[in-house]
């Protein structure tokens, strides 16, 4: 059968079969901007998706979340015609856009805009950063912008590949662990893709390790990249916190930029005598510190997932102590979409709620035949 449809008319097509438009802010997709931002330093971050005659924001840092505004002479509406990015150095001096709202009414001088792309090889919309400032955009700049849009088509096209792979890491989630002073016990609930990883285990030096990640790949390689990753944290149990991801980096970047995928995790180590613990977070995101008291703080870094850190930048490790019934919970985004949680600030609220059972609730809202994986772990000091 002859596809009658022209270029715009497919984009908006294949768009709504993503089936994220007015979904609402998704941590997925604010990660990826909220890392962008802090790669190039820039005060706006956009994932734009063009659709229709409008540019719709689906995820921001640094500007209104949700908004779309006619595609008529906007920067991502040129950008997505053509499947190189857009560099505009000082907007002020091209004439395409001198004269648009963007430079008029806000006062933008820079942007840079890289394309993405579906499986069918459709262009949907756009990664870009904006600026109030002219600026230079090196080769190394473009690249990495390039990467970052490439993970953000994986996670765009990751709606679109479910249901077509079958899980390989059913009956790989750990026993709980129960050791003096602390508890580790965790909910792996898979789909069909694959993607989550989760782990716990006890070093020989008595320390606790934790490592919860995902792995967004096309086709049917998420599963299997994902227990890779899983091996290859289980094989650096004993291998110092910076030192692990770092061995575990070198080994896997590759596997998964030739497969078009990208892989993120949380490795934690806990020293249950001192209380002491210790993470690298390769883009993973949504960790916690629950306290006894109820309060909780989100652990936060601004490293990139595996493979995608620059070149000589080490891992930022950070640190935490816990006093005694505090908690660590990691989850994966599947986790924070699920009905009755609310994402990460609605976490926080159900892991005060539920000091003692916050595993076992939020398997009770997991609903049957789920299309998100859903990792939850929680580590306890006693």
């Amino acid at each position: 059968m002859t596809n009658h449809l022209d270029g715009a008319d497919r984009r908006t097509a294949v768009i709504e079969a993503l089936e994220v438009l007015g979904s609402g802010p998704e941590e997925r997709f604010d990660r990826i901007t909220r890392m962008t931002h802090e790669a190039f330093g820039v005060p706006l971050t956009f994932l734009n998706l063009v659709h229709h005659d409008l540019v719709t924001t689906q995820s921001t840092f640094g500007f209104q979340q949700g908004t779309s505004v006619p595609a008529t002479e906007q920067f991502c509406a040129t950008t997505v015609l053509s499947p190189d990015p857009m560099v505009i150095p000082d907007v002020a001096l091209d004439v395409r856009f001198a004269q648009t709202p963007a430079a008029t009414e806000y006062g933008i001088r820079f942007y840079a805009g890289a394309p993405l792309t579906m499986p069918d090889g459709t262009r949907v919309g756009t990664l870009c950063v904006m600026d109030a400032q002219p600026r230079v955009f090196s080769d190394e700049d473009l690249a990495l912008l390039g990467d970052l849009a490439r993970w953000a088509e994986r996670e765009l096209g990751h709606s679109i590949e479910r249901g077509r792979v079958q899980r390989v890491l059913t009956g790989l989630v750990p026993d709980p662990v129960e050791v003096p002073g602390t508890s580790v016990v965790g909910l792996v609930v898979p789909n069909e893709d694959g993607g989550d990883l989760a782990d716990w285990r006890v070093a020989a030096d008595g320390s606790v390790h934790v490592t919860v990640g995902t792995v967004t790949a096309p086709g049917r390689a998420s599963a299997l990249l994902a227990a890779s990753v899983r091996a290859a944290a289980v094989a650096r149990t004993d291998v110092a916190l910076g030192g692990a991801v770092a061995g575990l980096e070198a080994q896997l970047a590759h596997d998964l930029s030739a497969a078009g995928a990208v892989g993120s995790l949380l490795h934690l180590r806990f020293d249950p005598t001192s209380g002491h613990a210790e993470w690298v977070d390769a883009g993973h995101g949504p960790a916690l510190h629950v306290r006894a008291d109820g309060t909780v703080t989100a652990l936060r870094s601004t490293d990139l997932p595996i493979g995608l850190q620059p070149t000589g930048v080490a891992r930022t490790v950070g640190g935490v102590d816990l006093a005694r019934g505090d908690r660590v919970v990691v989850v994966t985004d599947g986790a924070l979409a699920l009905d009755g949680v609310g994402g990460l600030d609605g976490l926080g609220a159900l892991a005060a709620a539920h000091p003692d059972d916050l595993v076992e609730h939020v398997r009770r809202l997991v609903p049957a035949g789920t299309a998100e994986d859903v990792t939850v772990v929680v580590l306890t000091r006693r």
